[in-house]
């Protein structure tokens, strides 16, 4: 008897091990989600507050998993091991291959569909794609926006007032048209290329005002870099990276040679921050010690943070934010401020919440993607918070530009931008893969900085003209191949 006793304790151990190890979902009596992304600090403690409100909603927990560096080599390996999480970003550029392996759900499926109309559409349109006829924009919605991002140059404020007698001396003499603020009938000030350039080298200079955790006194007007902010020079100046088939480079064009001539033209004048200098463009801006540099708007919480800190920052005498246009070609600089408005462009972008298709819980993981997108209420406590412009058109159209707890003062930019008046497409977006921008061109900028800075950063010094013009051929090489390996790649051909 006590043998038999034994033995069948034995196998309620077992058999709760076993229960442990497998999961055990239903003896818990709550289902288990996880979601895995990346996020700055700021996003983070917004993001756990939002998921601690639905799993107690809707009686579930939540892995909550926020990966570095390594996040999309990291979701590859998951999703070829079919171990991918419940929810996790698709990057509008895999839509396609992420379809055609068949690792994510169609979330129109899952929600209904009229809950999905207060999203901005152009952002849904984004993450749609008919496998039949093979095309982007139309068909069956994968994702659900993240954001709807946009990326304007932003402006320390307190650098400007620093330099006001030298910047007004520019104006008196002709060479700006205007101070670098909103007029009094709302008009941004946009500058052409040599406007902004002579405008970033009198912004740069020694400012021994700054506090000491500054990292140093030296203030430039800019520190850009071309793989996230040669594109508003190129698009001001008129010009494209792609045609409009997505099928050609247009490196070598003229509107391509002078946005990146343009572009150049700051580091030529001395308004920027050198290309050796071992401290980055980001942690110079918000050290007091750049005064242009670019803010998506998933930045602007970090910013607003430093902004209104009183103790840091008190009367925010070195750090004042706003967002601000991007320059445009010299071609324009016959023209009224009011004409200017429209010449400008930033880049838009999106990231969203895809539902894996190897989910056992898909509906309570498409629920979870849609309160993280659209949401009235999280919108609302994401947006004051400076993490994104609201998903929902309504809201960001109303509210967010009406009510003065949103943040930063010249937000109208944003939305002007993500309306379609200032704000254009990712380039890499729009291809297969990035390759013909990734390895042809990125690799060797560093020769053009060293022409342009004359200095020496350790490689062959190259005019920015010449460069183009030297790489363009191997772009479109590799954009061939990327064109021929989506085809052979779809199972639909």
């Amino acid at each position: 008897m006590r043998k038999l006793l034994q033995l069948s304790l034995l196998l309620v151990m077992c058999f709760c091990m076993l229960a442990f190890v497998t999961g055990c979902k239903k003896e818990t009596g709550k289902p288990v989600l996880t979601v895995s992304v990346f996020a700055q600090e700021h996003e983070q403690v917004m993001y756990r507050e939002v998921i601690k409100r639905f799993e107690e909603a809707n009686n579930v927990t939540v892995d909550f998993r926020v990966a570095g560096d390594q996040y999309w080599p990291e979701l590859e390996a998951s999703l070829s091991a079919n171990q991918a999480p419940d929810v996790f970003y698709l990057g509008i550029p895999d839509i396609r291959r992420r379809v055609w392996t068949g690792k994510i759900e169609p979330l129109n499926n899952l929600l209904d569909a009229s809950t999905l109309s207060t999203i901005w559409q152009d952002s849904l349109d984004l993450y749609r794609y008919d496998s039949a006829s093979d095309t982007l924009g139309r068909g069956n919605i994968y994702a659900l926006p993240k954001d709807f991002s946009a990326v304007s140059m932003t402006v320390n404020k307190a650098i400007i007032e620093k330099r006001r007698p030298q910047i007004q001396a520019l104006v008196n003499n002709g060479t700006l048209p205007f101070f670098p603020e909103i007029d009094s009938r709302g008009n941004l000030p946009v500058f052409t290329f040599t406007e902004f350039a002579e405008l970033c080298r009198v912004l740069t200079f020694n400012d021994t005002s700054l506090p000491a955790t500054s990292g140093g006194t030296q203030v430039y007007g800019t520190h850009l870099w071309e793989d996230f902010t040669l594109q508003p020079f190129i698009w001001g100046a008129g010009g494209e990276y792609l045609d409009s088939t997505n099928t050609r480079v247009l490196y070598d064009s003229p509107g391509f040679i002078e946005g990146y001539e343009g572009f150049m033209k700051i580091v030529e004048l001395g308004g920027s921050g050198s290309s050796v200098d071992e401290i980055s463009g980001y942690l110079k801006f918000l050290a007091g010690r750049v005064a242009y540099f670019p803010c998506g708007t998933w930045d602007v919480g970090a910013f607003q943070a430093i902004t209104t800190d009183a103790v840091i920052n008190p009367n925010r005498a070195w750090f004042d934010f706003d967002v601000a246009p991007w320059p445009i070609s010299d071609r324009y600089r016959s023209l009224p401020i009011e004409q200017r408005q429209d010449k400008w462009f930033g880049r838009v972008d999106s990231i969203g919440y895809a539902v894996s298709a190897q989910s056992k819980n898909k509906e309570l993981a498409a629920k979870l993607a849609f309160i993280l997108s659209a949401d009235e209420e999280v919108q609302r406590f994401i947006a004051l918070r400076g993490g994104q412009v609201p998903n929902i058109v309504s809201m960001a159209r109303g509210e967010y530009l009406s009510d003065s707890r949103y943040y930063p003062p010249g937000r109208v930019v944003f939305i002007n931008m993500l309306s379609g008046q200032n704000g254009k497409r990712v380039p890499t977006s729009l291809t297969f893969n990035d390759l013909w921008h990734s390895q042809a061109f990125i690799p060797g900028a560093g020769g053009v900085w060293a022409y342009h800075e004359n200095i020496n950063n350790g490689n062959t010094p190259i005019s920015a003209s010449a460069y183009l013009r030297s790489i363009q051929a191997t772009a479109q090489r590799l954009l061939d191949e990327a064109i021929a390996d989506q085809r052979a790649m779809n199972p639909n051909r």
